[in-house]
């Protein structure tokens, strides 16, 4: 009869206190309270988000699936990566084989070239002939499936350049990846056995060989890869922490809403002309000018929606136009030159003065075609500016003979000190000049001089 296991209290409850406990440390934030570093709080929400997710993922993925050690295991490994022929395989040599008859012969070649593969069991003790092996990168949507490849090629001729290896790439799932089947005897029949530091070379190789095609790629081990996410979570949190910040808005500087090309004043017209817009935000509502110069400058400096701007308009720019004039009675062509405005822009940020470009004045405002002398220019130029003019010349010549007929009073002051006789003579001097201006014969005048009071006849 066994005797009956005594517990007692206290060893109870230190079996329920250790359960507790050991539960506590599967939860996820009991996780993330032990790895402290690597998570940080989000300056929105105030969660606890991974590092890793400020990180731009361009590493290289270099790994090995599994071996074949028989013909066999060879045979099932090449069906697989071919998807039993409808997948391209491509050699080292740059031959490709697509279809169920090519892939035997891709296994003839395996199996016969430099060491042979042996089948299941022929041997005495099996070892592995091939090597099969992932070439990834975690960035795929930005690395087409051509670079991918190529780049895989060129890494395993770089470092086995006498094995043979096929490559096939596979691209239906949820990241392309090539595989490969690598051949452990070269032609030589000298045997390879990768280690991790041959995996890194490796790795290091196939982003070298991205970099060459224009792909960015790297291949950092863990201490960098720590040293890394460090420094791009810090740049992440500056930048989160500069679009979070109140921009320190000054004067005339608008919030850009919106630009484009567009008929201007968004007319329906078919036949309207063709504007560039840019709309901005001020206290009155939005403003919308229109030029286009405007074009020009929002490319060239760069203008996004939602930054705060200042357009000005900084001079004029002169350019011709082609239109058909009556002149003398005959219909020439005529080229006409006008102006248009040029802009400017200086961004919050990115802030410059905005100065004003100098006028240039051209005298001439049309260029008559098929006339070359100076002279018959001038007169059919002449004619031109007198049709838009009118008789604005013959008026102002006019005033100008009146003017020179005037006669002008001495700018000496009037003295009121003097004797009342002088006075006299003064204001019988202006009743004249009235007289003479209405046109009477007699405008003879007298004149009188403040300092010796000596009267002279002029006339």
């Amino acid at each position: 009869m066994s005797r009956p296991i005594k517990i007692f209290d206290d060893e109870i409850i230190a079996r329920k206190v250790f359960t507790k406990i050991e539960n506590a440390s599967k939860l996820p934030l009991n996780y993330i309270n032990k790895n402290r570093d690597k998570y940080t709080k989000d300056i929105k929400t105030g969660k606890l988000i991974s590092k890793n997710m400020f990180r731009k993922n361009t590493e290289v993925v270099v790994k090995i699936t599994s071996g074949s050690k028989n013909s066999q295991a060879l045979s099932k490994h090449l069906d697989y990566i071919s998807r039993k022929g409808s997948v391209e395989l491509i050699t080292n040599d740059f031959d490709r084989y697509v279809g169920e008859d090519e892939i035997l012969e891709v296994k003839r070649i395996f199996k016969n070239e430099g060491s042979p593969i042996p089948l299941y069991k022929e041997g005495a003790k099996e070892k592995r002939h091939t090597i099969n092996m992932v070439f990834s990168m975690k960035e795929h949507s930005t690395t087409p499936k051509e670079k991918l490849q190529q780049a895989t090629i060129t890494t395993l001729k770089r470092i086995y350049p006498n094995n043979l290896f096929v490559v096939a790439f596979h691209g239906d799932t949820d990241n392309p990846h090539c595989h490969i089947c690598l051949k452990v005897a070269d032609k030589n029949g000298k045997r390879i056995n990768p280690r991790k530091a041959d995996l890194a070379n490796l790795r290091a190789e196939f982003a070298k060989a991205l970099n060459e095609l224009g792909v960015e790629a790297k291949a950092t081990n863990k201490k960098q890869k720590e040293v890394e996410v460090n420094q791009e979570y810090s740049a992440k949190l500056n930048r989160e922490k500069q679009i979070y910040k109140a921009p320190q808005i000054k004067m005339h500087y608008y919030q850009v809403m919106d630009f484009g090309g567009a008929n201007y004043q968004f007319s329906t017209d078919k036949n309207a002309k063709k504007s560039y817009y840019v709309s901005y935000k001020t206290k009155k509502g939005i403003t919308t000018i229109w030029g286009q110069d405007l074009e020009r400058v929002v490319k060239e400096n760069k203008v996004l929606r939602g930054e705060y701007a200042r357009f000005k308009i900084i001079g004029q720019e002169e350019y011709e136009i082609k239109r058909k004039a009556k002149i003398n009675n005959k219909w020439q062509e005529v080229t006409k030159t006008l102006t248009k405005h040029i802009w400017d822009v200086s961004v919050i940020g990115r802030e410059k003065d905005l100065k004003q470009i100098p006028k240039t004045t051209n005298t001439k405002k049309y260029r008559i075609k098929g006339v070359n002398s100076e002279r018959a220019y001038t007169k059919q130029y002449r004619q031109r500016v007198l049709q838009e003019l009118g008789n604005q010349s013959t008026i102002r010549r006019e005033v100008a003979q009146e003017r020179n007929s005037m006669r002008v009073l001495s700018k000496q002051p009037m003295v009121y000190n003097t004797k009342r006789t002088q006075m006299l003579l003064h204001l019988n001097a202006l009743n004249q000049l009235q007289q003479g201006k209405r046109g009477r014969a007699d405008n003879s005048l007298r004149w009188t001089s403040v300092r010796n009071n000596e009267i002279t006849r002029d006339g």
